[in-house]
């Protein structure tokens, strides 16, 4: 990893990544992060309240329309509050990690094209 190349290629291609989802139109936060790719799930899903977790929905049909799995980043990922109740997020993320030096361009063509048709049929 002393190659700035190599160390560099990882978030080039976060960024490649997130500029492609945004050109689909798909809602997601920007500028791209270096490791993952994270989708706003209250814009992608606004028909689901918050109290029904859609960053969880969102990270769950993602995986059910590409096998492209995505990590839950909101609601239900906080701690609750002293009586058990849900402590609501700022923010519903569906982060979508990219392994350094492990996925192909096609493999990141084929998440967006299936984050794209599922964001065209989500309502």
């Amino acid at each position: 990893m002393t190659d700035i190349n190599t160390a560099g290629s990882g978030a080039e291609f976060v960024e490649y990544f997130v500029r492609r989802l945004v050109d689909r139109g798909i809602p997601t936060v920007t500028p791209a992060g270096g490791l993952a790719a994270h989708v706003d799930a209250k814009k992608f899903l606004p028909h689901i309240p918050q109290s029904e977790y859609p960053a969880g929905a969102l990270a769950a049909a993602i995986y059910l329309i590409s096998g492209v799995r995505a990590m839950e980043r909101g609601t239900l990922s906080m701690d609750r509050d002293s009586e058990g109740n849900d402590v609501f997020s700022d923010l519903e993320l569906a982060r979508l990690a990219v392994p350094r030096r492990t996925y192909t361009m096609s493999q990141i063509e084929y998440a967006v094209d299936r984050i794209a048709w599922l964001y065209q049929h989500a309502i």
